[in-house]
């Protein structure tokens, strides 16, 4: 198939990337980090999107990060608040509509539930910096529709949109005015453009004034370094263990008198060796050495410890997980545990406390526009009020409001 103008085939048991139109021996095996070496040092690259997918599978700290983001994210729970009387009605018992909102929400698409369908919103926005779904609605309604004509929400590869621009914009008023439509590049190679409005965008910062200018950044671009230095930290840490090579080496001592050594002949190397078995650790083996030749121990191999890449790895991932609001002491343990638990209960706190309940605030104001849910009289809530880590702040805006009543 092709996309953004690569062909991506496999060749036995590994999947090639390659320009369309070039030779086979030109392209690239995604299986591999792909570098810029033009230069000393090396970076990955970051010129195109396909390279931020790949950067998001192979690196397990980037990866564990938006994961614990998305997850995060996937626990929001909606409800619908009535904009004449105020009242806020849980979305399972919101059927005014006749439970259209629900059911959108509950099961946006075919293959995926609405946690579903949110966590993989997130990690598209996270990698790229831009978080496209698609409105599938019937034919006519492509520019007035509402969430009630929507049939089914599905979130599109933000490597395969791309925005045709109309050329103007300072004294637009409507995106279809910046906007003509989207085309979608499918993986049979064929391109399908949707209506402007049929597209929810969420993106991020861009400042950057150039034909991508109403798309997102994605903030790996800026971490491209740390991320590097994660890959080839673990590089190293996979050749010392695949091509640990010599431990050190036993050298002649110095002689008699002290001047220089004496090299050592065959027998005697023979001899060093062959007593040098009966030592170490096993049941079997002596635990102190005697040689019978004069001989002085050099350490030849390199530790991980030496080279410190533990520590490389970790003040890495702390750049990364920072630059993305997550607090570093939760990728430690994801890391390990390859989930979240009870023991980082004040870091989940401080990770929706400052990151992804502040993020949920644009996402619902975009989504409530997308949806026009204000013209049917209601405004979409997303909270995560309910989870059991953010109890203690409802504790306390109770005995806030409290003190507040005695006060008056």
């Amino acid at each position: 198939m092709n996309i953004l103008g690569y062909s991506i085939r496999t060749k036995g048991s590994k999947i090639v990337i390659q320009k369309a139109g070039l030779p086979s021996s030109t392209g690239f095996q995604s299986l591999t980090p792909t570098y810029i070496t033009n230069a000393t040092p090396s970076w990955r690259n970051f010129t195109e999107l396909i390279y931020l997918l790949k950067c998001y599978y192979d690196n397990p700290v980037v990866q564990a990060v938006i994961n614990i983001k998305a997850e995060a994210w996937s626990n929001m729970k909606f409800s619908v608040k009535d904009l004449k009387t105020q009242e806020i009605i849980p979305i399972d018992e919101y059927d005014k509509d006749g439970g259209k909102l629900k059911d959108l929400l509950v099961q946006p698409n075919p293959l995926q539930n609405g946690s579903e369908w949110l966590r993989q919103f997130k990690v598209n926005r996270e990698v790229f910096g831009n978080g496209y779904s698609y409105a599938s609605v019937p034919v006519g309604f492509e520019n007035t529709f509402n969430y009630t004509e929507i049939n089914v929400l599905n979130n599109l590869p933000p490597y395969c949109i791309s925005p045709v621009l109309t050329g103007a914009w300072l004294e637009a008023t409507t995106k279809q005015e910046i906007i003509k439509h989207y085309i979608l590049k499918s993986f049979n190679g064929r391109e399908r453009e949707l209506a402007t409005n049929t597209v929810f965008h969420t993106n991020g910062v861009n400042i950057k004034l150039d034909q991508n200018f109403t798309q997102g950044v994605s903030r790996l671009i800026a971490l491209q370094k740390p991320i590097t230095n994660i890959d080839k930290s673990f590089e190293s840490r996979n050749v010392l263990i695949k091509r640990r090579g010599a431990l050190g080496a036993w050298t002649p001592d110095k002689n008699e008198d002290g001047m220089g050594t004496v090299n050592l002949l065959d027998d005697d190397i023979d001899k060093a060796q062959e007593a040098m078995a009966k030592y170490g650790l096993l049941d079997h083996q002596d635990t102190q050495i005697i040689s019978p030749v004069a001989l002085k121990w050099q350490k030849t191999a390199m530790s991980v410890k030496d080279l410190m890449l533990f520590e490389e790895v970790e003040s890495n991932a702390i750049a990364v997980a920072n630059s993305f609001g997550v607090p570093p002491e939760l990728v430690r343990y994801y890391l390990k545990k390859g989930a979240l638990g009870t023991d980082n209960n004040t870091d989940e706190k401080r990770l929706y406390d400052s990151t992804i309940i502040p993020e949920s605030k644009d996402f619902m104001i975009a989504l409530n526009n997308f949806f026009k849910t204000a013209k049917l009289g209601i405004e979409l809530i997303g909270s995560f009020d309910h989870l059991n880590v953010l109890q203690a702040n409802k504790k306390e805006e109770a005995d806030t409001k409290n003190l507040k009543q005695k006060t008056a």
